[in-house]
């Protein structure tokens, strides 16, 4: 008992949240309880909401939840913030675009070339993110490994770096350096 009226629950741990001490009560006669939340901040509790677990935390733990909440689906449906998309959305349409579009400007090198997307990543963002994974960091694209000239499909395909990329690339044909052109033939 605090003040002979209230349970005593100073030094008690719910959730996030130690109990310091009782400052009083509110309008429906219910314990006032200073706490230190695990994040830094002070808060007050009526002490029926952290006894029934209503109250875990000042509200960080709400934010935290809704925050990773958030992540995960907009990663999983491809949307982020003001309706951009998130990065790997962007190369997993880039990849479909380039590979399917007659009219896309790289459509020679990829499509035309009879390269083309598997059929379970083809209509579904989310088995290439199942698939592939996120991004390592912002430097990384996807790329075609071991086989340049295979299909975008599981087995053949990496998140790699834009060096890690040009050692991968196919010998391109320079007019300039054939061998009659060197004086080699």
């Amino acid at each position: 008992m605090v003040n002979g009226r209230f349970k005593d629950i100073t030094g008690q741990r719910f959730g996030r949240l130690l109990v310091k001490h009782c400052v009083g009560s509110d309008k429906k006669h219910q314990a006032l309880w200073v706490c230190s939340c695990d994040c830094g901040n002070a808060f007050i509790a009526c002490g029926f909401r952290l006894r029934s677990g209503i109250v875990k935390s000042c509200g960080c733990l709400r934010r935290e939840v809704s925050a990773a909440r958030a992540r995960i689906t907009s990663r999983t449906h491809g949307h982020a913030l003001k309706d951009n998309h998130t990065p790997e959305y962007d190369v997993w349409a880039s990849m479909i675009y380039r590979c399917t579009n007659p009219n896309h400007p790289a459509w020679k090198y990829y499509g035309g070339r009879g390269i083309s997307v598997c059929e379970r990543w083809r209509h579904s963002f989310e088995n290439f993110l199942s698939d592939m994974g996120f991004r390592p960091t912002d430097k990384h694209s996807i790329d075609r490994f071991p086989n340049n000239d295979g299909n975008y499909e599981r087995s053949n395909c990496r998140w790699a770096t834009m060096k890690e990329q040009a050692a991968n690339r196919r010998p391109r044909s320079n007019p300039q350096n054939t061998l009659a052109n060197l004086g080699l033939y």
